[in-house]
């Protein structure tokens, strides 16, 4: 009888993973941006950020968004900055950027780095760093919403 149930269980389990699998895979499929038939130009647009965030010098903020998945949990995109500033970036989503011009120092979780053409870098949901742009600075990046429960379980292994 033991057997049987385990069975039981077993079977649906997998009948259960099979059918969110295929709901998932059937929303991606609508919602995925169709395939490239020509380039498309996108232009870095202005934007502005909480004067707050603002230590010094006069940022002109430019980016662009090229592409996000169905399920918005990852953007990526475009982002360049015209300093001499400091700011504090404040990350709402796991980010990596790879600087393309310019360079950056940045002062995050303790640590002082350089980002250079070329380098790559990580950023957690949550935390803040503060930004040094000498003269200008372009990135792609890579946005993705990593869930409650890995904020949560980040924040536990930080206490």
């Amino acid at each position: 009888m033991r057997r049987s149930a385990l069975i039981g269980a077993l079977v649906g389990a997998f009948v259960t993973v099979s059918a969110m699998a295929t709901v998932e895979s059937i929303r991606y499929h609508h919602g995925a941006p169709p395939p490239s038939e020509q380039a498309t130009e996108r232009l870095l647009g202005e934007f502005q950020v909480n004067p707050a965030w603002i230590l010094s010098g006069k940022p002109v903020f430019r980016g662009a968004e090229t592409v996000r998945s169905p399920d918005g949990k990852t953007i990526s995109g475009l982002w360049a900055c015209d300093g001499p500033t400091s700011f504090v970036w404040h990350f709402s989503h796991d980010e990596t950027v790879h600087l393309l011009e310019g360079q950056v120092e940045v002062e995050y979780q303790g640590r002082r780095f350089t980002i250079r053409p070329g380098d790559t870098a990580s950023f957690h949901a949550g935390t803040q760093a503060v930004w040094h742009v000498p003269e200008h600075a372009t990135k792609a990046y890579t946005l993705h919403q990593p869930g409650w429960l890995v904020r949560a379980w980040r924040k536990l292994a930080n206490s």
